[in-house]
């Protein structure tokens, strides 16, 4: 079943239920969304592209007439996006199995009925935002797909709706802005009493969020576990769809129906989800992304190949960011390679503080830890960090600011 046949069937059974909200904030009921989708495709398609809602009725709108592919761009965040080609199908088919793991139920009991919001921030650019709209049109939950993201909203219908969130699918860094909104619980306090938060930005009703494209920090979990808010984190890619799941802090497992194997420190996958083309003769496909099997069986990610060659030494810049994100204080942190005489290269930290944090010294401490060819030559402070339409840092956007701003560095080499 494709995703507008599911959608029909909500429909059907409950007309005025709400469907979706995006970035304008007015709620589509299931029969206002059916209508939507019953128009005729709009004269100049690429309108709206930043809109994922409107990217996604009009997808719903292709199934309706019976198309069966999706054209989607990889998230940029390294390299130029890429378009890539996935049947309906292969998208559709992970709906039930993700449902299951974002909002458990004891076995043989029916689907219950949640009456909170999903919340999928970001552009249509991003097809972990897009996924998100896909999660709640096709499993009967509220959508609040609220566009680019400027932070947790403080007013107006967009702060109503996600007030109501008790899902949202989101980068880490986007998921870090959000629980800031939340007020701790109190240690040793009865009920719901809480601390913290900043009045006026409170996102009460979250309980889960489904968290990928990006490095999900020790310190964020606690963050979440301090909230209240329950973690799903996995691991995917626009060609690979899902590959590994979380869904307890146990690590990253294989997602249901796929292999997993990691060959020569590059992590490979074969499944049904699957886009068009990417996989070879074997049914295997890979993206490039670096990682290594624990002995417990789970997946440890090492991020995309980045390195640096010092004085004959290859270093792994995503190796150096692990060990160097856990500094306290850091609320981000992205190595880059530096081109310098003689050595070749070497290592450059810049790294986003938490606010009213100054960890320099504590990076410092920790970079000693490292073998010296993969310490960090110089760190470098910013405020903020350039992103892409899905919240990730944009490395090549960052080298690029560097390099006007006199750090020349390596083009290309970036992590």
């Amino acid at each position: 079943m494709n995703l507008y046949r599911r959608v029909a069937a909500l429909a059907t059974a409950a007309p005025q239920a709400p469907a979706a909200a995006g970035p304008d904030g007015a709620v589509l009921t299931r029969a206002e969304l059916m209508d939507r989708i019953a128009r005729p495709r709009p004269r100049h398609p690429g309108a709206g592209a930043e809109d994922p809602l409107a990217v996604v009725i009009d997808q719903l709108r292709a199934q309706r007439e019976g198309g069966q592919m999706l054209t989607l761009a990889t998230s940029g965040s390294s390299t130029a996006p890429r378009m890539v080609r996935r049947s309906v199908r292969s998208w559709t088919a992970s709906l039930d199995d993700l449902d299951a793991l974002v909002r458990p139920r004891p076995i043989g009991s029916p689907r219950r009925r949640d009456d909170g919001w999903l919340w999928a921030p970001g552009t249509a650019g991003s097809t972990l935002t897009l996924y998100g709209v896909w999660h709640g049109l096709g499993c009967g939950i509220p959508v609040l797909a609220s566009g680019s993201w400027h932070g947790v909203p403080r007013e107006g219908p967009l702060a109503e709706h996600a007030a109501r969130a008790s899902v949202i699918h989101c980068v880490p860094a986007v998921l870090q802005d959000v629980l800031e909104s939340i007020p701790e619980r109190v240690p040793g306090s009865a009920g719901s009493a809480r601390r913290g938060g900043s009045p006026g930005r409170r996102v009460l009703s979250l309980r889960t969020a489904v968290v990928a494209g990006g490095r999900t920090s020790a310190r964020l979990r606690e963050r979440a576990r301090g909230a209240e808010v329950r973690l799903v984190e996995y691991y995917g890619a626009a060609e690979l769809s899902f590959v590994a799941v979380d869904p307890d802090g146990g690590g990253l497992r294989p997602f249901p129906g796929v292999e997993v194997e990691v060959r020569d420190g590059v992590v490979w996958a074969r499944s049904e989800l699957l886009a068009e083309g990417v996989a070879g003769l074997d049914g295997w496909a890979a993206v490039g992304d670096r990682a290594r099997l624990r002995d417990d069986g789970t997946l440890e990610l090492l991020g995309r190949p980045g390195v640096a060659e010092v004085a004959g030494h290859t270093v792994h810049l995503a190796e150096v960011e692990a060990l160097l994100a856990g500094v306290t204080g850091v609320a981000e942190i992205v190595c880059l390679a530096e081109p310098r005489p003689r050595v070749g290269e070497r290592v450059l930290a810049v790294f986003r503080p938490e606010d009213g944090a100054d960890p320099l010294a504590g990076l410092r401490a920790a970079a000693r830890r490292l073998p010296p060819a993969s310490r960090p030559g110089r760190f470098v402070r910013r405020v903020q960090l350039p992103r892409t339409p899905a919240g990730k840092v944009a490395r090549d956007q960052l080298a690029d600011e560097l390099r006007t701003a006199g750090a020349t560095l390596a083009g290309g080499r970036g992590a």
